[in-house]
This record gives structure tokens, sequence and C-alpha cells, in this order.
């Protein structure tokens, strides 16, 4: 930590409102920000955590679509639902908020007039791709096409996942439109406004050399800076946003990517409004008492090199600038897959939390967090974390010490000092996980840790105290444990909370790991921390809840599909939404009740040949019996199936 800091800023990237966070996502932002959080406030700075969902841009409008919600309410949802699983996983945050927090929206707006004012904002009249099909303007995930730089064929139209190149919508290759997946793509004039990264460039390579970036962050930052910084679009043709600032800019919004991380300030100025500390913010944003650092995975590092500190820049406030990207590679799923809700595969937080208590997950991602290069999850990796490191190495040597303590010295650590062997281990791993840290990397942090409960675990059993009757080897081990707990805390706060209890520990610092226990009673009979996972059961369940829901082919070969024809349809009675339906099925006839009103009139039904479920139980439905269901697809209107030629009636559909 450099000299004279202060106070430590923690901001986490924003996720995205449309859905819940997979493992990969929760440790590259939120578990990593609250593990800092929590390190340096045992480190004894003033530590503020902000972050928030990323309530605007084109995949919540995409999705809400899709689910036939409006982009607030999705976002909202999704919100509560984040909400409710940090909370659950302990992370520690001050200000978890939304970009549609009125503060988010008054600060967007104002910074951006800052920038334009400053000359950084230019517009420009030009030509932007365009759904012929159905009729909008395609932006970021609006549409898919082949990354031009590395072949992926899955690019989006803001960034390619794959090699990280930020892009145009009109620079994929081979384009389709998500929405409707049109590739009739072609070119329309709209005006746009930039952020003017070219005249920033100057002072952005400045800045980037003062910082001395590492790894993957240091090689996404270098390349761009040498492929030529240009002018980005901030400005988008959409509806759901915030509305852009700018003279002649009505009926556009800001993009997603110009006014997630502004989040970080207005969610700062947000935490001490409600506190009634309305300037208190200044102190995580301007000066040199602060330290920032800044958690996300690595396909957002160019966002928060070059672009959100350009924004910075360009407002001539003079704010603070990022100090530290801990920037996480990917975590993919078994075998290299992406994890997907759609397609069952992986394991989401709240899922995560059905299936064990947190303390395990946030063990398991922390101890592989990847750091180097991208990783899989493994079950076996997963075993040897949660069951050799954590319950058979550190959890099951702190019992072993104070069951010890509490059957064999009378519930008492002995009043003795620590063999200078246990000493130097503890002070050898204070300074590497200071270091660690303080570097931005947490995985080798967490296993130099579960190195020292191994040293305890040779240590205790070497001196034997239960045959050499040697009093400091148990107050020794005992301080092993307090040293231990307090070195965890960062990670799995809820495993050191039970180890506190035990020893009657309150306020901790992280250099009291250098101060033993002599003479210190435990506050009750230990029992064990922490209980080992039978992974092959953890594994059945995991495959039983993404079956769930799923039919069985031979459940499915149960219902009777069949093609019928139309004979008579009439309106009934006092139904808004509901039609009767006569029809055929060759042996014989049968009468359905329809929610089709609405989309067809009976007179367009009569003689039609539509797919039905023959062999449904019949239900009454406004006192009519309804013997079948016919088969329709919504996107927001309906349209009945049909087959594209014509069959006889009750022809079966396999």
């Amino acid at each position: 930590m450099k000299e004279g800091v202060k106070r430590v800023l923690v901001c986490s990237a924003w996720p995205y409102g449309s859905g819940m966070l997979h493992l990969g996502n929760l440790v590259g932002c939120l578990l990593s920000g609250g593990v800092f959080t929590r390190f340096w406030r045992l480190m004894g700075y003033e530590t503020l955590h902000v972050s928030g969902t990323d309530a605007h841009g084109t995949k919540i409008e995409y999705e809400a679509q899709r689910l036939g919600l409006s982009p607030g309410e999705l976002a909202a949802r999704v919100h509560h639902e984040i909400s409710q699983v940090l909370r659950r996983f302990e992370i520690a945050i001050d200000n978890y908020t939304t970009t549609e927090s009125p503060v988010h929206k008054e600060f967007v707006q104002r910074i951006y007039q800052e920038m334009d004012r400053n000359g950084y904002i230019i517009s420009r009249e030009e030509e932007r791709a365009f759904c012929n099909g159905c009729r909008r303007f395609l932006a970021d995930r609006f549409i898919v096409g082949t990354c031009p730089r590395c072949g992926y064929p899955q690019a989006q139209g803001n960034q390619c996942d794959a090699c990280g190149t930020l892009l145009e919508p009109e620079e994929l290759l081979d384009p389709y439109c998500t929405f409707c997946g049109s590739t009739e793509i072609v070119r329309r004039k709209t005006r746009h406004w930039y952020l003017d990264l070219e005249r920033l460039a100057p002072r952005l390579l400045e800045y980037v050399k003062a910082r001395d970036f590492q790894g993957n962050v240091k090689l996404f930052t270098e390349r761009m800076i040498q492929e030529g910084l240009r002018p980005r679009a901030v400005t988008r043709d959409i509806e759901w946003g915030i509305p852009a600032p700018f003279e002649g800019a009505e009926g556009k919004v800001i993009y997603v990517w110009a006014e997630a991380a502004l989040g970080y300030v207005s969610a700062t100025i947000e935490h001490f409004r409600r506190r009634g500390e309305e300037e208190r913010w200044k102190d995580f944003w301007f000066g040199e008492e602060v330290w920032q650092i800044y958690t996300q995975g690595k396909d957002n590092v160019p966002f928060h090199t070059l672009i959100f500190p350009g924004q910075l820049i360009a407002s001539g406030q003079g704010y603070h600038l990022p100090d530290q990207i801990s920037a996480t590679e990917y975590l993919n799923w078994i075998g290299g897959e992406q994890f997907s809700k759609t397609r069952r595969v992986g394991i989401y937080a709240d899922e995560a939390l059905e299936l064990l208590p947190p303390v395990y997950w946030r063990f398991y991602l922390l101890y592989n967090r990847p750091e180097k290069t991208d990783t899989n999850f493994s079950w076996e990796e997963f075993d040897k974390a949660v069951n050799a490191v954590l319950v058979d190495n550190i959890a099951n040597f702190i019992h072993r010490v104070l069951s010890f303590v509490w059957s064999r010295h009378d519930a008492r650590v002995p009043a003795a000092q620590t063999d200078p062997e246990v000493v130097s281990a503890i002070e050898d791993t204070y300074g590497f996980v200071v270091r660690t840290v303080e570097g931005g990397a947490l995985a080798p942090a967490l296993r130099r840790i579960a190195q020292l409960a191994r040293v305890g675990n040779e240590y205790f059993q070497r001196k034997a105290p239960w045959k050499t009757h040697d009093a400091r080897a148990v107050a020794s081990a005992a301080h092993l444990v307090k040293a231990l707990a307090i070195f965890l805390e960062p990670f799995i706060p809820m495993f050191s909370r039970q180890v506190y209890e035990l020893l009657g520990l309150q306020e901790r610092r992280l250099s009291d790991v250098r101060e033993g226990l002599p003479g210190r009673p435990l506050a009750r009979k230990p029992t064990p921390l922490l209980e080992r996972v039978d992974v092959g059961e953890l594994k059945r369940r995991y495959q039983a809840m993404k079956e769930e829901g799923l039919v069985s082919i031979e459940e499915f070969q149960k219902l009777d599909l069949r093609v019928a024809r139309i004979l008579q349809a009439q309106e009934i009675p006092g139904a808004d939404r509901l039609l009767k339906l006569l029809l055929d099925l060759g042996d014989r006839k049968v009468q359905v009740v329809a929610g089709i009103k609405g989309h067809y009139s009976p007179e367009e039904l009569s003689g039609r040949l539509i797919a039905m479920v023959a062999n449904l139980k019949p239900a009454t439905i406004r006192g009519i019996r309804s013997e079948g269901m016919v088969l329709a697809a919504t996107d927001g209107t309906l349209a009945l199936l049909s087959p594209d030629r014509e069959v006889e009636p009750g022809t079966r559909i396999r």
C-alpha cells in the first residue's frame, strides 16, 4: 500500500440485470470485492465497497421482451434476487444499488455535460446497422456475427468474448438480428455522440504507465493502446436507458457501457447521502489518501483501464483514477462449456445455495480463483479444496487443538509463550498474505493460509503433548488456531466467526495474528466445525436439479399429438379470451375451449388444420366440457401451429 493512504474504495463490476450470477460471475466481481473489503478493514483502513445491478442496455431489453416483461420489471426482480444472494453469501458490501437509481441518473447526465463542455464529446451522422425484419437499429446484444479479428462466430455488437476486442455492430461479419433472426441487415443514417478517446490518448497513456498494471490487465490495455484509441460511441438508438443530455440528442440514451462504470461514483454519493454525510463521498474520489481496487472479469478490463478513466479525465473535475484492477480469467463449466440457464449448464449462485452452505462455495471459488488462465469447474478439484483442504486440514486441526485444550487443560489455553518456530511460520504467512493481496491476487494468499494449517497439524503431531504434557506446544497450537481464524476471515467469515465464538474474541486486526492466547478460557465445548461433503451425492443432487421440469422420452410418448380440422368456432357468452371449437380427429369429433379470442375470429378458423393434444383429461371451463388442447406459439401475439401441407384429420404428430 502506498504511503499516505487512509481509506480504500472497492468497486466490483456491475452484474447485468437480465439474470442471476453464475459461479464465474460471482468469483470474478462481487465475491472477490467482498474479500478485499474485509481484508483492508482488518488492516485498519476505512473501507467502502460499492456495486449494483446494471439495469440498462440491450441485454435487459432483449431478455425482458422474451419473458413478456418491461425492462424495468425484469431489472428490479433480478436486482432483488441478486441482493438476497449477496446477503446469504455474506459478501461485505456497503451499497449494492442499481443504475435505475435517481442519484445515478442525475450524476451520469451531469458528468456527460461536463465532458461535453470540455470538448471531449463529439457527434457525427453515420450509417448504423438496422434490421429490416423487425425495423430497429441493432446495437450490442441485438446483433451477433463473426469477429473480424479472431473469427469467433458468436461475437456481439460491442465486444468479442473470445478475444476481448471492442467492436462496433457494423464490423461484424455475417451478422444477424437476435430479436427476429433476420440476416437482412442494412445501414441506415442516424446521429450519435462519441467520447473522444483519441484526444484523451496522451493523458491515458500517462495514466497507464503510472499504474504499472500486471498480467492480463497489462496485456489487454497495452493492446488497445497499440491498436490506436479512437472515438467511442456513448449513445444508442434504443428506448431503455438514461436519456442523453446533449443538444439534439432527443430520443437517444446513454449506451450501457458508457454509464455503468460511472455508477461507482454515484453509488458512493448515494451511500453517504443516505447517511446524511453529503460531502464524504469526495474522500473516496479525490486526492491521494484513497486507494481504489476494481474487481471484474477480464472482458471488462479495457472499460476500467481506459474508458472509465477517460471519462473521469474528460470531466475536468480532478477525480482520483483507478489504482488496482484485479481481473480474473474465465471460470467455465466442466469441459470448457459456457454457463447457461436456458441450456441448464453449470451452477448459478442461487442454485449453489440450495445445494450447500455458502462456506463451501466461497472456499472452493477463492482457492481456485482463475487469476492466470481460464479454468473449468471440476468436481474433483471441489473435493480436494473442500474436503481435503478446508475440512480435513483446516477445520479438523482447529477442532483437534481446541478439544485438547478443553479436555486436557480445563478449557483454558496454557499460560505459556509461543514456540519461536510457530511465531516464524505465522510471521512468514502474514508477510506473504499482505504482499499478495496488495498485489491484487487472492488464491495464492488463501493457499498459503491453508499451508499454515498443514504446518500446525505437523507441529502438533510432532510435539505430541498428550504424551509429553508440553504446555508450550499446546499454547503454540492455540496461537495457530487464532491466526488461522483471522487470516481466513476475509475468505470464509462464517467459519472464522465460529472460531471467534469459541475463543471469545471480539474486535480484531490482521496484526493480531502475532499475539497468542496464553491463559485464555474457551467459551464453550468445541464441536466439529464442518462436515465433509459427499461429492458423489452432491453431483446427483445437481443433476436432479438440472433435470427438474424436464420430461423423459417415456413421459413424452404418453402424449397423443394429432392434427385436427376445425369444423366450427363459436364465441362463449361473457368470455373475453375464449372460443369453443368443434374439431374433427378423423375417428371422432371433440370439443375444445381455447384462449385464442382476440387473435382469431371464428370465421377465419373454420376449416383450418391445427395441432392438438388429443388425450388430455377432460376439463370443464365456463360450464363447457373441453376435451383437449390446441397448440400455439406466442411472442406477444399468438400463432396456431399447423402442418405445412394438407394431411388427413387425426394424423399423428411424431
